[in-house]
């Protein structure tokens, strides 16, 4: 029992080496998905997140999957899944990284992404993220 709870706790460490959470700035965490999205490693992303959030206070949090090598229904549906558990704990979630080859294959399945907001780039996720909380970057006067 106690060998199970040990190799338990090491695939956790091991997945939240894989899979880190930022902290881009005051109020907005990201997490870099890389690899493949399985539905234990979503639960796993997911409490993470949640966790991350409460103990950050964090009300914007980044989702960028530009390292997930294909999205199907199934990564959507978690992509979803974790959009809407950070939404219920007050947190945005936004979605960047989206290709074109995503974006044409989640339209090709039917995948709904509702009221999620997906960005191409890290950058314009960002951008986003300071404008919903009032964030304004003004260059140093010379």
């Amino acid at each position: 029992m106690v060998k199970k709870n040990r190799n338990k706790t090491k695939e956790q460490l091991i997945g939240e080496m894989i899979t880190p959470i930022l902290i881009l700035w005051q109020d907005i965490l990201c997490i870099p998905l890389t690899g493949t999205v399985d539905s234990e490693r979503a639960q796993q992303i997911m409490e993470m997140v949640l966790n991350k959030i409460l103990t950050t206070e964090s009300k914007v949090i980044i989702l960028d999957i530009l390292g997930v090598p294909f999205v199907d229904t199934a990564v959507a549906n978690h992509l979803i899944k974790i959009s809407r558990a950070a939404k219920l704990m007050g947190c945005d979630c936004i979605i960047s990284g989206m290709s074109p080859a995503v974006a044409q294959t989640l339209v090709r399945l039917g995948i709904d992404m509702g009221d999620i907001i997906t960005t191409t780039t890290l950058k314009d996720a960002l951008v986003l993220s300071f404008n919903k909380l009032g964030y304004e970057i003004k260059a140093k006067k010379k």
